[in-house]
């Protein structure tokens, strides 16, 4: 039989690689671990209120500071778990035709962005490197709170390209493509797990960090997409 592990908590869009990773230690350790993905804002919230969990995994790194300064993360114990690279997601077979950022001044482009999560302001700052933040903002006709929401507006037809990471290919391959954005206006954010104050067991839970950043945790994150050095 195995031992109880740990509780995992993770934002959605940066969900499939941490629990593999996870399943992978199980085995290793001979554990059963519990695994809980959704909204940041959600799961922080429901953490606080419950006072219990082991390691939480967000999509950028500004996600964590808030939460260590709610006290909620202990401090020094967060690490990188790799990098992802902002593109244009559209629709499988690109219905549009959307080749290069200034598509999305196009007349009719519907365009879609994230206001919370990993996302938050990244169209932004893509658009205010490329100065065209006036063309773009006037053809966003939906805001969304997170990855997973922001990836429905895509599945649903609701516009027709959106602000995501390299690796959303990885994650929904039969459902969108990716656009690429010139290098010089690209952003990448950091994707990180960090120790969670209420842990139970706070040695295992380092080693779980140190397994997510070994060379075996690195190839599992590069398999879905996920860049160890920015280039």
């Amino acid at each position: 039989m195995q031992a109880d592990g740990l509780l995992v908590y993770s934002a959605g869009a940066v969900a499939p690689p941490l629990e593999y990773a996870l399943n992978t230690f199980d085995r290793k350790e001979g554990i059963s671990s519990r695994f809980v993905a959704g909204k940041p804002e959600s799961l922080l919230k429901a953490m606080a209120l419950n006072t219990k969990g082991d390691v939480m995994s967000c999509g950028a790194e500004y996600v964590h500071d808030e939460a260590e300064d709610r006290g909620l993360f202990k401090v020094g114990t967060r690490r990188s778990l790799g990098y992802r690279r902002s593109v244009l997601i559209v629709q499988e077979g690109n219905p549009r035709g959307i080749k290069r950022l200034k598509d999305l001044a196009e007349p009719g482009v519907r365009v879609g962005v994230a206001v919370g999560g990993c996302l938050k302001g990244v169209w932004d700052d893509v658009c205010s490197k490329a100065g065209i933040i006036e063309a773009v903002r006037a053809n966003i006709v939906e805001h969304a709170d997170a990855c997973g929401t922001l990836m429905g507006l895509i599945h649903s037809n609701k516009v027709d390209v959106v602000f995501g990471w390299n690796a959303f290919k990885n994650i929904w391959p039969d459902t969108c493509e990716s656009v690429e954005l010139p290098r010089d206006v690209q952003v990448f954010r950091s994707t990180a797990a960090q120790v969670i104050t209420y842990t139970r067991d706070e040695s295992l839970s380092r080693k779980f960090i140190d397994f997510l950043t070994s060379t075996e945790g690195r190839r599992i994150y590069e398999e879905y997409g996920w860049l160890h050095v920015p280039r």
